[in-house]
This record gives structure tokens, C-alpha cells and sequence, in this order.
């Protein structure tokens, strides 16, 4: 049954366009956290009826009557993706609902270690509303104007799962003919062609492929691309790659933060400051145990505070380093910021003394061979640290491009130069093209025992 003829799914959803896109205009810091406080509550009561968490909590001595606002949230036991991978499939939904109801979704497995989890179709319009709240921040309108949206539309990933299974399954296309949904899996030149036929206001997509477009551009094709904004998605953004794609695009360029787990977390307003979408996710910050302040990095830990198929409370396995921010935003938005988001811990290498390089530092590594060589020669790449003193670097380069500049030697001059200029002489580099790598595992792998390393900053 088409859920949309249902006048009380209908009705529900109609209520939530209304008054869940705008809550963070309509807020103040008081209304905020009695809202907090209320979704806590009532997920976690939810979350009780999911065979998962029910284990959890009786083992932990917790019942839902405990939690009585975020005040108590400390409480509640962290998990992690070994709880959802040990329970899944049957034991990570409710017991009260029918699996035929919900649409599996799956994490982008770029430690090598695939997440399913599952949504209902509820979540799957709360996802297009939460895109909503960010287009309004730039006075753009979902239903008017063009937008491309780029996304991983691989079979089991998030983006295939709300569009394919979801949105476009039980609504008419028609509804969505002013937005274009492009695969970032596909080759650029496909895509810069396809999106000059659409002429968008709006672009978001990865910082990889917008790179790989801009460069694109700059070569003459897409004429007709003149977006006003492009977000961003998926990874931290390099400074000199957002100044590359500003330029090439004239267009103003803002980040936008999530996982699949927990859906937008953050997002960059007009002003560049990260504001945390507070009303649909709680965040904790924590080091040793302890919560951080202001400024200073830390393990972020998800709670979302919504959604009724697979709960997300007191996640840790996001596995990002981030830091929080008690300042305030001039653009008087409620709710919390991020001062800084460092990337993903279990895609870092550490190093003596306690230092370890993050996601950020790879981006802005990487991110030079698109904005100093003007090339999308480079396919894929693959590190690996052998030991303290030795790291691998693995390039498989564009077969096509084999004989055009730059060689082979000049990217890997540049890659070398960045993970020396980071990590100093004490580290060995060893930069080699393959002909192919194993898209299956991991692209970052570190062989040394991290058990008794205590980290004290990061590159």
C-alpha cells in the first residue's frame, strides 16, 4: 500500500512540513531544550521496544522511566556498530513493527566494514525536509528552482535507499522534476554533461567530484553551469579546494555534515559557521571519558532524535574527532556549533608522541594534485602503515590518461612532499602506482597496536 494515501501517514507528514523545518527559526534556547528533552524521552521509549537496546538497557539497569530529559542521558549505555552487526537484522527494529515496512540502508564501508541499518518511510521524508531547511538558509526553493544533487547512488547506500526505494517508488517524478539526482559514482565528463543539459541554481555533491567538475570547466565544458551555491557532502573540504571550486563555479561554497547512522548533523550558514541541526541530533564530545570544551577535539558521540526504524543513541561508532563551540553566531540561529571537524579517527595513522593524521590532513594532501596539476589522472589510492617510521602510498592512475601530463613522478612528487611537510623526516615515504586495489577493504590500514598509545594531537 502507497503509504501517501494513508490520511493519517498524510497528515503526519504535512504537520512536519510545517513545523519541523522552520523549528530552529521559531526557537529559543528554552523552547529548544524542553524539545530536546521531550524527543529524548519518547525515542528512548521507543528504543525499548527494539530487542537491541531492550537487552541493552535491562543489562545496564535502565528503564525508559530513568530518562526524563537530556539531563539523564548519561545514564543510557554507549553502543557501538558491533551491537547493531551482532543484532542484526530482526533485533535492530521494533518488535511492533513489520520488516516489509522499513527500507535497509547501508554505510559507504570505506573502513571496509559495511553498516546496515534500516528506516521507515517517515525517515525518508524527514531526509528530504532536513535538505529543505538548508536550501531555505540560502533563500533557494526546493520546488522552483534547479538543483543537482550528486550522491553515492550505489544499490545499498543511503541515497539509493530514500530515492529509489523510498520517495520515487510511492510518489510521481513530476514532483521532483526541478532536481536532478546525479551518481557520484559515474564518470565526471558524464556528469558535468548532464548537469550543463539542466543549467542548476544549486549543486551539492562530493569535494572529490566537484573538484574533478571544476577542473572539467575550466576545460571548457559545462557552459551552461552557473550555480550561485554548492554544498558540500561526505568528506572535510581543503581550504585550496573550496577556494578552486569557488572560483571555477563563482559560487559560494558551504559544508554540510552527517553520516548515514545519524542523517545532517551540521551544517555552514551564510555566516561559515557550523550550526548542529540540535533539534534532530544531540552530541556529546568526549576524551578519556571526559567531555570536552570548548574548542578542543574530542569523540563525538550521536544521539537522533528521531526516526522509527533502527534508534541511534549514544553512538560512538561515527568515529569522527570534533570540536564544539560555545561562541555564538551573529545569524542568531538556536542551537549548538561546531568549531571544527578533524575527520575520521579509525582513518588515521598515528605516529610517536602521540600524533595522529586524520581525514583532513589526506583531503588536503590529495586535494593539491587536483588544484596544482590540474589532472583527475589519480583513480584511486590506498595507504598503509607499515610502522611508525613507513608509510606506503598506493596510486592506481587513469589507464586512459597514461601518456598525458603530468607523469606519473609529478603526482607522486606532490603526494610525497604533502606527507613529508605533515609528518616531517623522521617518516619514510613510499609513494608506488599499482594497477588496481581492493575496493572491498579499507583504503586506509594501519598495522601498529594502538592499545597502549595515548593521543595528544593531531596533525
Amino acid at each position: 500500500m502507497n503509504p501517501f494515501h494513508n490520511p493519517v501517514f498524510l497528515s503526519r507528514i504535512i504537520k512536519s512540513y510545517f513545523l519541523d523545518i522552520n523549528r530552529l527559526k521559531r526557537f529559543n534556547e528554552s523552547q529548544l531544550k524542553n524539545y530536546q528533552d521531550k524527543q529524548l524521552k519518547k525515542i528512548v521509549k521507543y528504543a525499548y521496544t527494539v530487542p537491541m537496546y531492550q537487552k541493552i538497557y535491562d543489562k545496564a539497569k535502565v528503564k525508559p522511566d530513568d530518562i526524563n530529559g537530556i539531563k539523564d542521558i548519561h545514564k543510557l549505555p554507549i553502543i557501538s556498530k558491533d551491537y547493531i552487526k551482532k543484532y542484526y537484522p530482526e533485533g535492530i527494529f521494533s518488535s511492533k513493527t513489520k520488516k516489509s515496512s522499513l527500507i535497509e540502508i547501508s554505510t559507504s564501508a570505506t573502513t571496509g566494514k559495511k553498516l546496515t541499518l534500516f528506516a521507515d518511510m517517515y525517515d525518508v521524508v524527514f531526509w528530504l525536509f532536513i535538505y529543505i531547511r538548508i536550501l531555505q538558509e540560502y533563500n533557494l526553493n526546493w520546488r522552483k528552482d534547479k538543483l543537482s544533487v550528486i550522491g553515492d547512488l550505489a544499490p545499498h547506500t543511503i541515497g539509493s535507499g530514500f530515492l529509489n526505494r523510498g520517495l520515487f517508488t510511492y510518489l510521481n517524478n513530476d514532483l521532483f522534476k526541478n532536481i536532478q539526482f546525479l551518481n557520484t559514482n559515474d564518470e565526471p565528463v558524464d556528469v558535468i554533461k548532464q548537469m550543463d543539459k539542466f543549467n542548476p541554481r544549486f549543486i551539492g555533491g562530493y569535494p572529490g567530484m566537484l573538484g574533478h567538475l571544476a577542473l572539467l570547466k575550466q576545460k571548457g565544458f559545462g557552459e551552461n553551469i552557473n550555480p550561485e551555491f554548492i554544498a558540500t557532502i561526505g568528506s572535510v573540504l581543503d581550504p585550496s579546494l573550496k577556494k578552486l571550486i569557488e572560483e571555477t563555479f563563482d559560487a559560494f561554497v558551504f559544508e554540510v555534515y552527517g553520516a548515514t547512522e545519524s542523517g545532517t548533523i551540521a551544517y555552514q550558514c551564510p555566516k561559515g559557521n557550523y550550526h548542529v541541526m540540535s533539534d534532530l541530533v544531540y552530541l556529546e564530545f568526549m576524551k578519556d571519558d571526559k567531555p570536552v570544551s570548548s574548542g578542543k577535539p574530542g569523540n563525538m558521540i550521536v544521539t537522533r532524535l528521531y526516526g522509527h526504524g533502527t534508534p541511534i543513541i549514544r553512538y560512538n561508532s561515527v568515529n569522527d574527532i570534533v570540536a564544539p563551540s560555545d561562541e555564538h553566531c551573529s545569524c542568531n540561529m538556536v542551537g549548538n556549533l561546531i568549531k571544527r571537524i578533524y575527520g575520521r579517527d579509525d582513518l588515521s595513522l598515528v605516529f610517536s608522541g602521540g600524533a595522529a593524521m586524520l581525514a583532513s590532513s589526506f583531503s588536503e594532501i590529495y586535494s593539491r594534485v587536483l588544484y596544482e596539476l590540474k589532472t583527475n589522472k589519480l583513480r584511486e589510492t590506498k595507504i598503509i602503515q607499515h610502522d611508525l617510521s613507513n608509510v606506503e602510498i598506493q596510486l592506481v592512475l587513469d589507464e586512459k590518461q597514461k601518456d598525458k601530463s603530468p607523469s606519473f613522478n609529478q603526482i607522486a612528487d606532490v603526494i610525497k612532499d604533502g606527507f613529508e611537510k605533515k609528518l616531517g623526516s623522521n617518516v619514510k615515504i613510499l609513494v608506488k602506482e599499482v594497477s588496481s586495489i581492493d575496493k572491498s577493504g579499507p583504503r586506509i590500514i594501519s598495522k601498529i597496536d594502538r592499545k597502549d598509545m595515548k593521543i595528544t594531537r593531531y596533525i
